[in-house]
């Protein structure tokens, strides 16, 4: 089935090439991923995220990407029309202001079925500048939201739902023992973090993301960073360890974190219900403690390991892969 689907999935993006743009694969076939990077010699903390992604992908699957990205500096560089998915780590660009040739191009490019994917689209306001942390918001980033009310002021992202096609495009479910290359008899996650992940950071495999459709079609999707879990080194090693952020509670905890000594700040950030949780935190830095809506109050636990990592690569780059794989077939 999958040999199936991978074939479909290249046949699709060859029709995407041939069709709406009038141009050829590469000679040898591949489908060719546009980032964007409007510095060339701007600080990247991922570099190389995105071609291990990518050889993942044609290690995984049948369909065929050439591992070394196309990089634009302008939207209006016409290689843009020739491919059928930009991406872009939000990150990674100086600001996400465009002048109007620009954005007059983004539209172009989506309504004639160009896919953008916004790496880091969604940002929790307490991370500030901070590069290395993932949190599940569920809305765009305000620099985004300020980009596209001009791309698209008729428009708006919508949070996708845990039953998206999207986050089962490929993969389906969270990292088996199987896909860490683990023993059977090893343990895959403490116990406690498993849990949580299972029922509250990853649930059914799926994370926030948030999405804008053209002529019908999701033609924009925006995620909390997932790049970060994409790499590896030369030796094939996953880079760089990532460590996991788990709420926890115990008894007491409400009355003691309301009485707590805090010098930091609050920051407010949407859930997928769309109420507010207040997280108590100093910009840039771990958050310390959140209060939710319920009014129940948790406190941040971090957990890192090699394991632990490794779960959350697999995770990512399964999520990411899933991501590529839909926009060829959207």
């Amino acid at each position: 089935m999958k040999f199936f689907f991978s074939i479909l999935i290249l046949s699709i993006g060859q029709l995407f090439l041939l069709s709406a743009n009038e141009k050829r694969l590469d000679k040898d076939g591949s489908i060719r991923i546009v980032q964007l990077l409007r510095q060339e010699n701007s600080v990247r903390r991922y570099p190389d995220a995105l071609p291990s992604l990518l050889k993942m992908l044609n290690e995984q699957t049948h369909a065929k990407f050439d591992t070394d990205p196309l990089f634009i500096d302008t939207l209006t560089d016409e290689r843009l029309f020739e491919n059928p998915i930009l991406y872009v780590n939000c990150d990674e660009q100086p600001n996400l202001e465009f002048p109007k040739e620009e954005r007059d191009a983004l539209r172009r490019y989506m309504e004639l079925g160009g896919f953008v994917y916004l790496d880091a689209g969604i940002k929790a306001s307490f991370l500030g500048a901070d590069l290395g942390h993932s949190y599940a918001a569920w809305e765009e980033r305000p620099e985004v939201r300020d980009l596209f009310s001009l791309v698209f002021p008729e428009k708006t992202f919508i949070p996708l739902g845990r039953d998206h096609d999207l986050f089962r495009t490929f993969f389906r479910g969270l990292p088996s023992n199987k896909d860490l290359k683990i023993q059977s008899n090893q343990k895959r996650l403490p116990e406690t973090v498993l849990t949580f992940v299972e029922r509250e950071k990853w649930p059914q495999a799926t994370y926030s993301f948030v999405g804008l459709k053209v002529k019908g079609r999701l033609a924009c999707v925006a995620s909390p960073i997932c790049a970060m879990g994409w790499g590896r080194d030369e030796f094939g090693a996953w880079i760089p360890p990532i460590s996991f952020r788990i709420r926890e509670s115990a008894d007491n905890f409400d009355d003691d974190l309301k009485l707590a000594s805090f010098s930091g700040s609050t920051f407010e950030v949407t859930r997928e219900d769309g109420l507010k949780d207040i997280i108590y935190s100093e910009t840039g830095q771990r958050p310390l403690w959140v209060k939710e809506p319920n009014g129940k109050w948790r406190i941040f636990k971090y957990y890192s390991g090699e394991e632990i990592s490794n779960y959350a690569h697999a995770f990512y780059s399964r999520l990411g892969m899933n991501v590529f794989l839909y926009a060829l077939l959207n």
